[in-house]
């Protein structure tokens, strides 16, 4: 459920950041930004990019399980990725919403969200567990999910890396993606029942 909540949270959060207001000086600031991180990963060859995008994404995921500061920080990463989407759909004359569905269009970004999904509620869980008294029991639960979350970031790493490769290529991982996705939904129903 905690899951299920942080996706749901994550998604709003996106979308509502592509549509917030942002000023001319922070539309450059962000637009240069996110111009810089595309130069330093187009020169790279395919191991190059796939390292860049994983060495960040597993560093954010990784920090969004602290306890507390992790949901916070999950907030503010969803939040500035989806001013940047913002910016890069201005540039494009194109509406932010538009093209932050258009990234949906390809299954990496939806595993990345799911990964950033589950550090969070991961992190949620052990405010929980601290609670209720059981913090013994949730942490080897804790580091499972630490594991999967870094298995589900590498997975989303290694899909947007074939993205930028060939958005063909990219467009074929929806199979994969969607018999993962019909796994872990049955998995999700069994454990709750």
């Amino acid at each position: 459920m905690a899951f299920a909540i942080a996706l749901a949270v994550e998604l709003v959060i996106f979308f509502g950041a592509m549509v917030y207001p942002i000023d001319p000086a922070q539309q450059t600031a962000l637009l240069n930004q996110a111009n810089t991180l595309l130069n330093a990963t187009g020169g790279q060859g395919p191991t190059g990019v796939f390292s860049s995008i994983f060495d960040n994404n597993v560093r954010v995921a990784l920090l969004e399980m602290i306890p507390a500061a992790g949901a916070f920080l999950f907030g503010l990463s969803i939040f500035t990725t989806g001013q940047v989407i913002q910016v890069l759909a201005i540039s494009s004359h194109l509406p932010g919403p538009l093209f932050g569905l258009a990234l949906f269009f390809f299954p990496f970004s939806i595993v990345e969200l799911t990964a950033y999904a589950i550090a969070v509620a991961s992190g949620t869980m052990l405010i929980v567990a601290w609670r209720r008294k059981t913090l013994a029991q949730e942490l080897p639960v804790f580091v499972v999910e630490a594991a999967v979350v870094v298995v589900v970031v590498l997975i989303a790493a290694a899909m947007e890396t074939a993205n930028i490769l060939s958005p063909i290529i990219s467009l074929g991982l929806w199979a994969p993606t969607a018999l993962a996705v019909a796994v872990l939904a049955v998995y999700i129903r069994r454990r709750s029942t």
